[in-house]
C-alpha cells in the first residue's frame, strides 16, 4: 500500500464532489462528471474494489465520508438551505448550533440525478435499506425528526471504517449498539491450542478453504461453486472449540465475531429473523469466520405444528435455512451434542461441509494443557504436573479455570509455587459443575465407566 497515493486519491475524490456541487448548484451543468480513476495498489482503491462498489456508490460513500472528514465541501448546501425551493431539490439536515450541512440519501441522488426526473428514479429504485452499503455497515443512517421516510434520512459514515479507507486495516463490523455478535479479541494461535493429532488433520480442510475462500469469490463465474463454509466444531465443554476458531482467525487474519444468543433470540414474532438477517447480510462477502456457540439450540430441527408457537418457530428454521444458503463465508457452529441427526434439522445438516470432533484430552493432551496454564514466574511444585495430567479428567477450559483460582490463592499466599492444596478447592468446583464425583481418574478407569469423564448424561450426546 502506497500512504501518499491513498492521500492523492481522496484528495481526488473530495475535489470531484466540490466541482459536482458547484455545476448542480452555480452552473447548472447537469452532465454527470468522470470520477477519478480507482487505484487498486491504495487502501480506498482496494476497499473500492473489494466490495465492488459502483460509481453510484461511490457518490453516496463520498458524500457521507466528505462529511465526516471535510464538511466545508458541503457549505454550498448550508447557504442555500433557507431556500425552501433549493432546500427541496438536495435534501439534508442543517443544524443551526453547529453551522453545518449534513446529508441525507435524496442529497445524493441529486448529485447522481441532478433535476433529471427519469434518473432521479432510476437512483430511487436502486438506494435503498437492502443496498450493500448498508447491509455492511459502511453506511448508517439517522432519521431527522419527524421524518422517517429512507430518502429523508441522515447519511452517516461508519468510523470504523476509517482505518479500512486510510490504512487498509479491517474494519470493526460490530460497532452498533445491540448488534448481536462481537468480535473475539484474542491473540493466540493454532501453536498454543492443544489437540490431538486427528482434530488438527480435519481441520486442515476449514484452514485450506480460508486461505482460499477470496480467490474462490474472484473466480469467473464463482456462482458456480460453493461460496460457505458451514463446518459443525462437536464435543464437551472445554475441548478448545471457541479457542480454535479465534486460533485459525488470528493465524490467518480472519476476525472472528461471536454470536450473542441473548441479543439474537426475541420472544418477539418476527424480531429473531431480524436478528438473524442483520448478521448474515453484514458478514456476507466479508473476510472473517462468525461463530455460533450452543448452536443446537437455533439451529434444532424443525417440528410437528401444534399451535401458532411451532409455526414461527418452524419458520425461523426456514428463513435461517434459506440465509445459510445465500451466505459467503466462513461460519462454525460449536455444539455438545454429538448425535447431529438428533437435534440438527435433516435439510440443515446436507449444508455442512465438515463435521470436525472434539476429544476429551488423553493424558499427553492434558499433560501440555496443565505446562501451557502457567507462566512464570509461577512454578509447579516436583511431581504435580504429571500427577495432575494422569489422575484427574479435565478439559482444557477446566484446567484454565483451575490455574486462575490457584494463581489467585498463590497470589494471596505470597508464593510462586504452585502446590496441589492450592488447586484442589478449585479442582472440587469444576467436578461439581459438571456433576460428577471429586475423584482420582486415570484414562483406563475411562474406558470402564466414560461417565467419570464426560458426566451425566454422555449417552445422550453421544454419536450412535
Amino acid at each position: 500500500m502506497n500512504p501518499s497515493k491513498n492521500i492523492e486519491l481522496i484528495g481526488a475524490e473530495f475535489h470531484w464532489m466540490a466541482s459536482r456541487i458547484d455545476h448542480l448548484l452555480h452552473k447548472n451543468v447537469s452532465e454527470f462528471l468522470p470520477l477519478p480513476p480507482v487505484d487498486v495498489e491504495t487502501a480506498y482503491g482496494k476497499f473500492i474494489t473489494e466490495q465492488e462498489f459502483s460509481d453510484a456508490d461511490r457518490v453516496m460513500l463520498n458524500l457521507a465520508f466528505i462529511s465526516l472528514f471535510n464538511p466545508a465541501i458541503l457549505s454550498p448546501f448550508a447557504i442555500l438551505f433557507s431556500n425552501p425551493e433549493k432546500k427541496s431539490r438536495f435534501g439534508g439536515v442543517f443544524s443551526e448550533q453547529e453551522g453545518q450541512f449534513y446529508p441525507t440519501i435524496r442529497t445524493a441522488i441529486f448529485l447522481l440525478a441532478g433535476d433529471d426526473p427519469e434518473m432521479m428514479n432510476y437512483y430511487v429504485s436502486y438506494f435503498n435499506n437492502r443496498h450493500p452499503l448498508f447491509t455492511s455497515n459502511v453506511l448508517l443512517t439517522a432519521s431527522p425528526e419527524g421524518n422517517k421516510t429512507f430518502l429523508n434520512q441522515q447519511l452517516i459514515f461508519n468510523d470504523q471504517f476509517i482505518p479500512t479507507i486510510l490504512h487498509g486495516a479491517a474494519p470493526s463490523l460490530d460497532s452498533d449498539s445491540g448488534f448481536p455478535a462481537k468480535r473475539g479479541k484474542r491473540t493466540h494461535t493454532m501453536k498454543d491450542v492443544v489437540l490431538d493429532e486427528k482434530t488438527i488433520r480435519e481441520l486442515e480442510k476449514l484452514h485450506r478453504f480460508a486461505r482460499n475462500m477470496k480467490k474462490l469469490w474472484d473466480l469467473p463465474n464463482s456462482s458456480k461453486y460453493r461460496q460457505n463454509f458451514i463446518g459443525i466444531f462437536s464435543g464437551d465443554p472445554g475441548t478448545g472449540k471457541s479457542h480454535t476458531a479465534e486460533a485459525i482467525g488470528n493465524e490467518l487474519n480472519l476476525p472472528v465475531y461471536k454470536v450473542n444468543f441473548a441479543q439474537l433470540v426475541s420472544k418477539y414474532i418476527g424480531e429473531t429473523e431480524k436478528n438473524l438477517e442483520r448478521i448474515f447480510d453484514r458478514f456476507s462477502g466479508q473476510p472473517t469466520i462468525l461463530f455460533f456457540d450452543e448452536a443446537e439450540s437455533i439451529f434444532s430441527k424443525r417440528i410437528e405444528v401444534k399451535d401458532s408457537h411451532d409455526k414461527h418457530s418452524n419458520n425461523e428454521q426456514s428463513f435461517l435455512l434459506q440465509k445459510i444458503e445465500e451466505y459467503n463465508g466462513i461460519v462454525i457452529l460449536a455444539t455438545n451434542v454429538q448425535n447431529l441427526s438428533q437435534y440438527f434439522d435433516k435439510a440443515f445438516q446436507r449444508r455442512i461441509r465438515q463435521i470436525v470432533t472434539f476429544s476429551f484430552p488423553e493424558y499427553p493432551e492434558r499433560l501440555r494443557l496443565w505446562e501451557n496454564a502457567l507462566s512464570k514466574p509461577f512454578s509447579y511444585e516436583d511431581g504435580l504436573l504429571e500427577r495432575l495430567a494422569k489422575n484427574y479428567q479435565f478439559s482444557g477450559g477446566g484446567i484454565y479455570n483451575i490455574i486462575s483460582e490457584g494463581v489467585i490463592e498463590a497470589l494471596d499466599k505470597d508464593t510462586e509455587v504452585i502446590t496441589f492444596e492450592l488447586l484442589e478447592q478449585a479442582m472440587m468446583d469444576e467436578f461439581k459443575k459438571t456433576g460428577r464425583k471429586y475423584e482420582m481418574c486415570t484414562d483406563d478407569k475411562v474406558m470402564q465407566d466414560p461417565a467419570k469423564r464426560h458426566g451425566p448424561g454422555y449417552e445422550q450426546r453421544k454419536n450412535f
